[in-house]
């Protein structure tokens, strides 16, 4: 098994079980409930789609987001009961959009998933150009907390 942790999540605090505990392998959380559309956040663009879509909240738009938490295997079930709910998917991810997970994640909503869908499932993702070590290039490149609202509002305007 490889484990990789996005590094913006290595310095983030959160309460934890006093008691041994272990997350469930292979099965994805729904961070936040929501009605009228799904975001399939991705590592470190989980905190700022939550960020995010609070303030959509205070335009009476309800977000559901779901956190995958493994990739392979990738809990697809979990991701369609969401898409089932509210009818619009967007995938975020701050990789390239070309042959990434998101364009992996997509083919298999498109594959179980496209009755569902009441527009077209979307993608926010980084630039094509590699990641850059410095972080305000890093910013330049990669999907911000302020691009998420309106690429929901898009994808609710379908």
């Amino acid at each position: 098994m490889l484990f990789l942790e996005h590094k913006s999540l290595l310095a983030s605090t959160a309460a934890v079980p006093e008691d041994d505990y272990a997350l469930p392998f292979g099965e994805a959380a729904v961070v936040q409930e929501g009605s009228d559309a799904t975001v399939v956040a991705i590592a470190g663009m989980v905190p700022r789609t939550v960020e995010a879509v609070t303030q959509l909240a205070a335009e009476g738009i309800s977000t559901e987001v779901v956190d995958p938490r493994t990739l392979a295997p990738l809990d697809t079930t979990t991701i369609l009961e969401s898409l089932h709910k509210t009818g619009r998917l967007l995938v975020l991810d701050e990789c390239v959009g070309t042959c990434g997970i998101g364009a992996e994640l997509l083919a298999r909503v498109i594959e179980e998933g496209f009755d569902d869908l009441d527009a077209p499932a979307r993608r926010l993702t980084g630039a094509a150009a590699p990641t850059p070590y410095s972080p305000p290039l890093e910013q330049a490149v990669t999907p911000q907390t302020g691009d998420i609202p309106q690429a929901i509002r898009d994808l609710l305007a379908e």
